[in-house]
């Protein structure tokens, strides 16, 4: 077991800390005049005790005598030595000595950086008795909801300016008379993220207008943020725009004339503002950059071009399903296939291979391209995740197309039947041949029985 100094230079643990040397006696009685502030000690075989200004005693024949000035010194030093020897590192966080438990303390000292980390782990110490404490509410859920719908539609639409708490809506006057909507929303993005109209889908900005469509010189832009407010009337206020010296506040609202509820706009639902939330919210989150090795999903996508014609699917309607099959067992080989999707019309005979990973979509374009199947040259690449295959067709193509499926159903129904016919004749015709064969060869026997009886 290692000693560990004063210093902190070694960094030992509680186990294998000494415990300081300590062959003290019964306490000794205190001296009757003496002061209540002091502390007492046993150094080199003596009691010893020090005062709060400083003077030390120590107990010689069962009495306490006062040390002059030297020796006062002396036993100072032997004081502060004998606390650094119970005071140690252990583990990196200081100990010290307890003479009473026979055993080392933690000690924690409570400077600025304990303080900061105490409260980043355990949270502020908030003073809780005053924060009001709202009363229970002994009003059912369902009826404090029936109560809310009776105030919502008893309450009058207040009169006059109507400021929103979270208004994020600039009022701009003295516009050029000859701006539009892109002109303006530009200028006003300088200050912030222009909000976008959730049923729309435009930027949520105005410029009004006269009864004649001729622009009365004021407009109105809603921004994302509420700081954006704030930037646009002190950067954007009294700023040149198009030669006009335009002024920038912070809108209010008016209700002008008697309030119409049939003018009030449609509410959106759940799912719309959620929508809607989401999309706002993309344009603030931060998306760490993509590796130079990434690649898209649609690099997993093989498109191959010319495996069939419009006229050979038309013809056979069953076309679709065997070219799935045939490519699902035939591009197996360079990877597993979760998908295969033909496009039937598509007139340049296109047909999507869905693999899970680009390394077999990679070694299935390689393979497979230009390659001569049945005499059809076979182009293959990469689909770029934009170009849509399917060819978008009316009620009418669409309608023709099925006809044209049936009557291919229909007469290969028929040439199957046609086939089974010829079949099962072939079948009577051979029965019939066998039964003659099988005649005549009983014939020739009994004739060559007849000749031997003889």
């Amino acid at each position: 077991m290692a000693d560990v100094n004063t210093t902190g230079s070694e960094v030992a643990t509680v186990s294998e800390t000494k415990a300081p040397e300590s062959t003290e006696p019964a306490p000794a009685p205190f001296p009757e005049n003496a002061d209540k502030d002091f502390e007492q000690r046993y150094i080199n075989d003596k009691w010893v005790i020090r005062y709060a200004n400083g003077g030390f005693a120590k107990l010689e024949d069962d009495e306490w005598k006062y040390l002059d000035e030297g020796e006062g010194e002396l036993m100072q030093q032997l004081w502060f030595e004998q606390i650094a020897a119970e005071t140690q590192i252990i583990d990196g966080v200081k100990h010290v000595w307890d003479r009473e438990k026979q055993e080392w303390q933690r000690v924690q000292e409570i400077d600025e950086d304990f303080i900061a980390n105490y409260q980043a782990n355990y949270g502020v110490d908030y003073d809780y008795s005053k924060i009001e404490v709202k009363k229970p509410d002994n009003v059912k859920p369902q009826e404090k909801e029936k109560n809310e719908q009776k105030k919502d539609k008893n309450k009058i639409p207040q009169k006059g300016w109507v400021d929103n708490e979270l208004n994020t809506s600039v009022y701009v006057t003295n516009l050029p008379p000859d701006i539009d909507e892109e002109e303006f929303h530009e200028f006003m993005i300088k200050c912030g993220v222009v909000q976008m109209d959730p049923r729309s889908n435009k930027p949520k900005i105005k410029l009004y207008r006269n009864q004649d469509g001729s622009l009365k010189g004021d407009g109105r832009c809603t921004y994302v943020k509420q700081e954006s407010v704030e930037l646009a009337t002190t950067l954007l206020h009294e700023s040149m725009f198009k030669g006009s010296k335009i002024s920038v506040e912070e809108a209010h609202f008016e209700m002008k004339g008697d309030y119409d509820p049939a003018k009030k706009k449609r509410r959106l639902t759940a799912q719309q503002k959620k929508r809607f939330l989401d999309q706002q919210n993309k344009i603030f989150a931060w998306t760490p950059d993509k590796p130079r090795s990434y690649r898209p999903k649609s690099d997993c996508v093989v498109i191959l071009k010319g495996l069939f014609t419009i006229e050979e699917m038309e013809a056979n309607a069953a076309l679709m399903l065997d070219l799935k099959e045939e490519l699902s067992k035939s591009c197996a080989k360079y990877g597993p296939v979760k998908k295969v999707v033909v496009y039937d019309n598509n007139p340049e005979g296109v047909a999507s291979v869905h693999f899970s990973n680009t390394e077999h979509s990679d070694l299935a374009v390689k393979s497979l391209n230009n390659r001569v199947v049945d005499g059809r040259l076979i182009q293959a690449h990469l689909w770029d995740g934009r170009t849509k295959y399917k060819v978008e067709e009316s009620e009418e193509e669409a309608k023709k197309r099925l006809e044209k499926y049936g009557q291919s159903l229909e007469a290969n129904e028929e040439s199957e039947d046609t086939s089974d016919e010829h079949e099962s004749d072939s079948h009577e015709e051979a029965e019939a041949k066998t039964d003659d064969d099988d005649g005549e060869e009983e014939r020739e026997e009994g004739q060559q029985d007849v000749a031997s009886s003889q």
